[in-house]
């Protein structure tokens, strides 16, 4: 019977690019980081790429902390490429915003062991989640919790069974790849996660300065569609360079020399694990290693954690455009003798605004709508409150 029918998956494994075309000779980091840049353009692409890759290729078997590899930019700018790579790496699937908790933990679950019936025969892994948004971590606090994990002594998280009276065990100990159009380090209730992300910077290509492109070694008409590549070699590279007890060895080695440079190490906590893959995939030295994470974090500081998103940059805009209307429209209704028209110049029409970011989004200016709790949020971390004035709610600023 089986005759019959094709095999549609052999035909599309044979149609895939073998990679001969894009990987680059050298170590197994460096070959994994010319798959990123042959589908992915980055600002400042020699020091993001390598944390990237480094992340992505870290054995979560031997590591004592594990964070989250935050990709954040606009919509088109290759951050699924990136995610998808990093599936890929491990034989997974990307999971999607709309998927529950319950999922994701059993994902988890199976994904960590060879036997997952037994839970027996760890297994190195990652969770790849698409296209989240702040809300999705704001509201469900089981969500939270999961990206909150950054510590594999304090990766339990109890949930609620379905026998009465009865609690489970989850640990949660995993490396996280999630990416987002949001910045989410910028709303208060997701401020702890700053601290446990890496995050990566994606913008569109006719924005990028010369300085922040420089490096890339591809345009966007040259990028290849990581769909259309087999990645199977390279992945099985990367699980038998982790099963080498030699490599084993030496990364805990690496770790245990790490530790007495403490002091040179920005956000040690968080990067020693780390930057020890990137010590043994790049045969780097362990100070050029440490020198590279340093580096990237000074960026991350400078240049990714002090980026507003566009509807940050939107708000801040209209706001001052509305003071400076208001100013003038207070200026004219003084001269014309009717000091009742005069209003508070800082006082925001919801309606107005509303009307104002469907516009943006509907000029191309913002990626998506605003939620009603992102804005109440934005508008906080500005010192506005919404409070009934006379029957009218008005956006107002609280001293």
């Amino acid at each position: 019977m089986s005759e019959d029918y094709l095999d549609y998956r052999l035909i599309r494994d044979s149609l895939a690019d073998e990679l001969e075309e894009i990987i680059v000779d050298g170590a197994l980091g460096e070959q994994i980081e010319s798959i990123c840049r042959a589908c992915a353009i980055l600002p400042y692409p020699d020091v993001q790429f390598p944390i990237i890759t480094s992340f992505i290729c870290s054995p979560v078997t031997l590591m004592s902390t594990a964070g989250c590899l935050f990709l954040w930019g606009s919509s088109g700018t290759g951050k699924s490429q990136i995610a998808t790579i990093a599936a890929s790496l491990y034989n997974t699937d990307t999971v999607l915003a709309n998927s529950t908790f319950a999922s994701l933990r059993n994902k988890i679950q199976q994904e960590r062991y060879y036997d997952p019936l037994r839970s027996e025969f760890e297994r190195n892994f990652l969770l790849v989640w698409e296209d989240i948004t702040p809300n999705l971590l704001i509201e469900n606090e089981n969500m939270l919790s999961l990206f909150k994990v950054l510590n594999r002594k304090n990766s339990r998280i109890t949930i609620s069974s379905q026998t009465p009276g009865q609690n489970m065990m989850f640990n949660a100990f995993a490396l996280k790849v999630i990416n987002s159009i949001h910045p989410i380090w910028t709303f208060w209730e997701l401020n702890e996660l700053k601290r446990r992300m890496f995050p990566i910077w994606f913008k569109k290509r006719q924005s990028m300065t010369s300085e922040e492109y420089k490096g890339n070694g591809f345009e966007l008409t040259e990028l290849s569609d990581i769909e259309d590549i087999n990645l199977g070699k390279i992945s099985s590279r990367l699980e038998m360079f982790w099963r080498d007890i030699n490599n084993c060895t030496n990364y805990a080695k690496t770790k245990r020399t790490m530790q007495k440079k403490k002091q040179d190490i920005i956000n040690y906590r968080l990067s020693i694990d780390v930057i020890a893959t990137h010590s043994m995939i790049y045969k780097s030295s362990m100070d050029n290693s440490i020198k590279a994470f340093n580096h990237y974090w000074e960026l991350a500081e400078d240049k990714i954690f002090t980026v507003s998103s566009g509807t940050e940059q939107f708000l801040d805009s209209f706001i001052t455009q509305s003071i400076e209307n208001k100013t003038k429209q207070n200026e004219q209704a003084i001269k014309a003798g009717c000091p009742e028209l005069i209003e508070p110049v800082t006082d925001i029409d919801p309606k107005t605004l509303k009307i104002a970011i469907e516009t943006a989004k509907n000029d191309g200016y913002l990626d998506s709508l605003v939620t009603v709790n992102e804005l109440t949020n934005l508008m906080k971390n500005r010192g506005y409150s919404m409070i009934n004035v006379n029957g009218k709610n008005v956006w107002k600023q609280i001293t």
